[in-house]
């Protein structure tokens, strides 16, 4: 296994976690029928506690959590690598980012206010420091951009891409609670499903970035 195979997990497990809970919903028939990305009728943490859908939903993100931990590891040594700078920062981010998803899906499906209030805190921290670590790493490359080769080079475009999606996705967010419309609820389901998918889409990136610079596990890189 190589460092762009954990990447390559870490992006594509929580989108098969997301959706396989939604179908497995279905499937049951505790869940509604609809396209989530366009029609808002649940939210990705309803889909993943209706019925049996939760053990599925669990069973993957549990080890994503501990597979972050080490993305992130591994992307502060290769950002090392490539800027001749430490950055700490963005482990730090993201570990912290991986231990909340874990308070997340833990206390996934556990009914009461107390944990309610974990579930929200959960996600949200968790959201937010991995679209901050996210940032910093994008941030730390695009200073390095002219030393990048070109196919790395295209790949940091379409991570920078992906956060203004985040943002406009997340000011939309805000503007359409604030004006109180009916449908508030059904757009920040909408606007979640497209969120979680665009955030997954940079692990994938950064996976291509680290097999066309032949990162490895001893921590060095190569040449094409």
């Amino acid at each position: 296994m190589h460092p762009h195979h954990i990447a390559w997990s870490v992006c594509l497990v929580p989108v098969i976690a997301a959706h396989g809970s939604f179908l497995f919903g279905l499937w049951e028939g505790v869940a509604n029928e609809c396209m989530p990305y366009f029609e808002g009728c649940t939210s990705i943490s309803r889909a993943a506690r209706e019925g049996n859908a939760i053990f599925l939903f669990r069973g993957l993100m549990m080890p994503v959590a501990a597979l972050l931990v080490l993305f992130w590891y591994l992307q502060s040594a290769w950002l090392k690598l490539v800027t001749q700078q430490p950055h700490p920062a963005t482990f730090i981010c993201g570990a912290i980012g991986a231990v909340f998803l874990i308070l997340y899906v833990d206390f996934l499906g556990t009914e009461g206010d107390f944990y309610r209030f974990l579930r929200r805190y959960g996600t949200t921290f968790y959201f937010a420091l991995t679209v901050l670590a996210q940032m910093i790493s994008i941030r730390s490359l695009q200073q390095k951009s002219g030393e990048l080769d070109t196919k790395i080079r295209r790949y940091l475009k379409l991570q920078f891409l992906l956060m203004v999606l985040y943002w406009c996705l997340g000011i939309s967010n805000v503007v359409i609670k604030a004006t109180g419309v009916s449908w508030a609820d059904q757009a920040e389901n909408v606007i979640e499903w497209h969120f979680a998918l665009y955030m997954s889409l940079y692990f994938g990136l950064t996976a291509m970035m680290w097999k066309r610079s032949r990162f490895d596990w001893q921590f060095r890189t190569g040449r094409h």
